[in-house]
């Protein structure tokens, strides 16, 4: 669906699978509240970004900071990186950086005329996945 015409429906696509994702993490959130013991597992990633524009961007960071368990602390436009804290991320950081870069991806997407390919993410090997 990457042609112009699509838009509207890669558009839908975004908000619905946000909609999805805010009640995901919502319940997550609600439960480690609500059950006795369980602690949550933060940490930071950094992230890399694409080539964005002032408005993509700052809608980026809105719908990441908006999630219930992530939060945009760090954003440095010249190096296009951001740094992001998540409740649950010390179980496996390399997930939560992937699924912050495919937020991204998915913004890209649904925002675009001419999205770009999504990126997909180099493990901490360095090498290439296959």
């Amino acid at each position: 669906m990457r042609s112009p015409g699509a838009l509207p429906l890669r558009f839908l696509a975004l908000a619905s699978w946000f909609a999805w994702r805010f009640i995901v993490t919502s319940l997550q959130v609600s439960a480690l509240i609500m059950t006795p013991g369980r602690k949550p597992r933060p940490g930071i990633v950094k992230v890399e970004l694409d080539d964005m524009s002032e408005a993509e961007l700052t809608l980026l960071v809105a719908l990441i900071t908006i999630t219930p368990d992530t939060l945009v602390i760090a954003l440095d436009r010249g190096a296009r990186t951001m740094h992001v804290h998540g409740m649950f991320v010390a179980g496996d950081p390399e997930a939560f950086r992937s699924d912050l870069v495919s937020t991204q991806d998915r913004l890209l997407r649904g925002l675009r005329w001419n999205p770009p390919e999504p990126r997909r993410l180099v493990a901490h090997t360095g090498k290439e996945p296959s």
